[in-house]
């Protein structure tokens, strides 16, 4: 049931008083040393929970470690058996007189029934659900049992493939992935059954907290804070649903306070178990000053905590839950952007009233045992894509909804998710079953979910439109069948849940769509990946990716990527030393996507020889470091483009390109995958040219033919949209840094924070040179002075010919290098005329010279060279860290870069520790 809408005028309380209350309910954690057994198997032993079998028996050492090897092959037989948890708990005579008694089970992963006392009280079939089963007959006072049988998922799976008249595509992954087969028929973690960058480990276990509740009245079950603003006011719709005892009503006060300040709302309510929610609409007065949440890079992550808080009248019980918001608009805007209707529509997000272009990546599971994933690594990788700009990430639909640590993060480092549903590269069922399990798992997610001011939008899947409509699984043979279930699935069932849980925040059915054109197109668009409409994915493993002129330009790009090996020392994790080599049967076996070793070197060829041959260890070494600066290199002239076009409409409709979220940060096992991270939390070369190809302030040199063009990007202007009433195109324009729109858009909190951010990147010095591979002096140079009108531009153009002519060389020789202010310190980039292969770069000495302690954690390394040197690659052994700069090119005789340990070293084990090389060491 819901109330109206309440003011807390009245309500407002005049102490500044610590508030808090303990729990009346009584709750008993289940969780600790369980016993994992294998009956058919006679395998027995204690394992953690939350955990799963594979992390109790390695941690008994019945197993080596999963990833070592080809392990992951070798412990297949784990998947297939039945696992059975079993343990023992205490019912004290206050806990068993209670008149409700919950087994409350976060996460059963998958197929899972529940016994207490041999009775059963439940069965789970889906991973993403919490259950909560009635125990107070099944539970006696003293000691109880508790047992949950799990099913393994692979015989499931393949029991639900018997029982659906028709297939229900792809039936099982590629071969080389050496995965399991219908795992798009349960509820489960798409990519437990092996991806294309991942391993096969059909998990089973409780993978989160599992406790008893009891009580004798009424208790929170679930509460969800929308935060919104009406006019200038903010307000917070607050839907608290209870459990309920069994007989009777119960009758209480609901207090909803918003921690540090002075609102407080209360409401007596009556509650039943057909009647079991109440809401509440809090209207925050003007004068509380609310700050505003704001993605990084543009301002601060303000966040309240919102403190809901139940008392029964007669048992006096009390029951509260807290929810940290933030409080920010945020709009998916998707208008016409020009008057003629073929050139399509916008696509961008607008939070606070600014346009925000997207820079980020695509996030997997970070680790195929989520119970191995501790907030502490998950803060090393979400930092690190702060680091980088980041301002958005996507939560990819084949892995899990995240920990509430990883949004508690997001909503810290202020990183916009993109939230895919978890279904991904396949078809659906839709029996009756699933639908209602899919229906049951939204409502708990979006619940658990919608307060956080980090979710951007929810996507009803990952690609499932392109391949429906593309023919990726031979659908097209009964279109007309697979398109029902896509509608029923995304439509009927995922949309509606969506729109009735919380309305307020953008559906998208699939990502790549069109957005509001598949929706006018029946939801399944003739071309999703169209230029003219919402996102794209990209890939083409074979084409020069260092060339931008062969790269689409969207509305926004939410995937595109391509592969490179590991670190060296992360392999060395997981291989034997003879297993280092490109020949090895070990390093075929981690490559899961079909061709993509010969795609790789093929990438190579375009613009570098491969290693040197010889010592084969060595080879392979240099031939990673190869993969990398490939995928650098194509990673950063693809992400460029996408910005380079956000101010830019071309007559054909393409342009304003709005977002660019390359595949993927993170990885799942030390392999050759499309991270930017490898699963040692090391930083591969892709994310350190992120933080260049990122930063709010971009220079950007492309050759257009004969022409050079030298682009100044500059994503931290506020902006805002404009429509020219005689054209009717949409256009983005600086806002006048010190009018009043500045003011009405932000807060005034907000605007120093944003000008000090902003106001150098409007006007500047921009200079051009162009250098001899073989000197360190410029052969030529040009300065223009710039100030910018849109937040992309070119600040300058010439023909190449001619300025090669002027610095007298060819462009074999040569290479540019661009600036903005001051050489050394400023906003740089650079371009090679030519394929380094083709070029005269010579072999540079390079010499680590000094190593300084600068503070506990943090080190100035400083380079000497005799040469120019692209690529330059700085390594730190055993010491995890990362480098202020890694993978560039060194332009002066000596440079310094800074190395931020992530762990504590002194200072002559860093020194012993560090290693330098760059492109032509590696030929020699």
């Amino acid at each position: 049931m819901r109330s109206r809408a309440m003011s807390v005028a009245g309500f407002i309380t005049v102490s500044w008083c610590l508030y808090s209350l303990a729990h009346a309910e009584i709750g008993i954690s289940l969780g600790g040393v369980w016993t994992v057994s294998d009956d058919d198997r006679g395998i027995s032993v204690p394992g953690q929970v939350p955990g799963s079998m594979y992390t109790a028996l390695l941690d008994n050492k019945v197993i080596e470690d999963p990833l070592y090897r080809d392990n992951d092959v070798k412990l297949a037989w784990i998947g297939n058996e039945n696992w059975t948890y079993t343990r023992y708990f205490n019912v004290d005579n206050s806990v068993w007189s209670s008149q409700s008694i919950l087994l409350v089970a976060e996460g059963l992963d998958t197929i899972a029934t529940v016994y207490i006392n041999e009775i059963k009280i439940g069965r789970s079939e889906n991973m993403f659900v919490r259950n909560t089963f009635d125990v107070k007959s099944a539970v006696k006072p003293g000691n109880n049992s508790i047992k949950v049988v799990f099913e393994s998922a692979v015989g499931f799976a393949a029991k639900q493939a018997q029982k659906i008249p028709y297939t229900i595509p792809p039936e099982c992954p590629s071969q080389v992935q050496n995965g399991q087969c219908h795992v798009n028929l349960i509820r489960k973690e798409q990519c437990s059954f092996s991806w294309d960058w991942g391993p096969s480990f059909p998990t089973q276990g409780i993978w989160k907290p599992i406790y008893l509740v009891a009580f004798n009245s009424a208790v929170i079950e679930d509460a969800t804070v929308d935060a919104f603003q009406d006019g200038n006011s903010w307000n917070m719709d607050v839907h608290v649903f209870f459990n309920v005892v069994t007989s009777g009503t119960v009758t209480g006060q609901l207090d909803i306070r918003l921690n540090d300040t002075n609102v407080l709302v209360s409401k007596n309510v009556t509650l039943s178990p057909s009647s079991n929610d109440t809401s509440i609409t809090v209207s925050i007065p003007q004068s509380v000053g609310i700050k505003r949440w704001w993605p990084n890079g543009y301002g601060n992550q303000s966040l309240y905590d919102v403190l809901i808080t139940f008392t029964a009248d007669v048992t006096k019980e009390v029951s509260s839950v807290q929810r940290r918001i933030g409080f920010r608009t945020i709009e998916l805007i998707q208008k016409n952007v020009s008057s003629d209707p073929n050139h399509g529509l916008t696509f961008f997000v607008r939070v606070n009233g600014i346009p925000i272009f997207l820079k980020g990546s695509n996030w997997i599971p970070a680790d195929s045992f989520q119970e191995r994933i501790t907030k502490e690594r998950l803060r090393l990788l979400l930092q690190s894509a702060a680091d980088a700009h980041m301002n958005s990430m996507r939560v990819w639909g084949g892995g899990v909804f995240e920990s509430e640590d990883f949004y508690d993060l997001a909503d810290e480092l202020g990183i916009l998710i993109w939230q895919d549903m978890m279904f991904s590269v396949a078809m659906y069922p839709t029996t009756s079953d699933f639908l209602n399990s899919v229906t049951q798992e939204l409502r708990y997610q979006i619940r658990r979910l919608m307060h956080r001011p980090s979710i951007l939008l929810w996507a009803g899947s990952n690609e499932n439109e392109k391949a429906l409509r593309q023919n990726w699984f031979g659908t097209s043979s009964n279109y007309t069948l697979y398109y029902n279930d896509f509608i029923t699935l995304y439509v009927k069932t995922v949309m509606a849940v969506v729109q009735q849980e919380n309305p307020r925040r953008q559906y998208l059915s699939s990502s790549p769509s069109n957005g509001l054109d598949s929706e006018r197109e029946g939801f399944v668009a003739q071309d999703p990946d169209s230029e003219l409409y919402g996102d794209i994915h990209f890939y083409d493993y074979l084409m020069n990716q260092w060339k931008p002129d062969n790269f689409r330009i969207p509305r926004m790009a939410t995937e595109y990527g391509i592969q490179a090996w590991c670190n060296v020392r992360t392999l060395q994790d997981v291989f034997e030393e003879a297993d280092m080599s490109y020949c090895s049967a070990q390093a075929d076996h981690r490559q899961h996507h079909r061709g993509g070793s010969v795609e790789m070197s093929a990438e190579i060829l375009l613009h570098l020889d491969l290693p040197k041959q010889g010592d084969q260890q060595q080879y392979f070494r240099n031939y990673i470091y190869l993969t990398q600066i490939n995928q650098a290199m194509s990673i950063k002239t693809q992400s460029e483009h996408y910005r380079r076009y956000q101010s830019k409409l071309l007559p054909d409709g393409r342009g304003l390109t709005m977002g660019a979220l390359y595949w993927q940060l993170n990885d799942i096992w030390q392999a050759p995958t499309w991270a930017s991270i490898d699963y040692s939390g090391r930083w591969k070369m892709l994310h350190y040219y992120a933080l260049k190809f990122f930063n709010p302030l971009l220079v950007s040199p492309v050759l257009v033919g004969n022409n050079l063009q030298v682009h100044i990007v500059a994503d931290e202007i506020p902006i805002m949209e404009v429509q020219d009433p005689s054209t009717h195109q949409l256009r983005f324009e600086p806002v006048t840094l010190y009018s009043d729109l500045v003011y009405s858009e932000v807060d005034r909190d907000d605007v120093p924070n944003l000008l000090s951010k902003t106001v150098h990147a409007v006007e500047g010095l921009l200079t051009v040179e162009i250098y001899s591979w073989k000197k360190f002096q410029p052969l030529a140079s040009w300065s223009v002075s710039y100030k910018l009108n849109t937040t992309a531009e070119v600040v300058f153009e010439r023909d190449v010919n001619s300025m090669l002519t002027e610095a007298g060389c060819k462009n074999t020789e040569c290479f540019l290098f661009v600036y903005i202010n001051n050489q050394i310190d400023g906003t740089n980039n650079w371009l090679s005329f030519a394929d380094i292969k083709d070029s005269s770069v010579q072999k540079a000495q390079i010499a680590i010279t000094d190593v300084t302690q600068v503070s506990e954690h943090e080190f100035t390394i400083t380079l000497a060279s005799n040469s120019i040197a692209p690529f330059v690659w700085l390594e730190a052994g055993d010491t995890m860290g990362r480098f202020s700069d890694n993978g560039f090119l060194m332009m002066q005789p000596k440079v310094s870069v800074q190395f931020y340990a992530w762990q504590d070293v002194d200072l002559h084990s860093l020194r012993s520790a560090l290693s330098v090389k760059s492109v032509m060491d590696i030929y020699s």
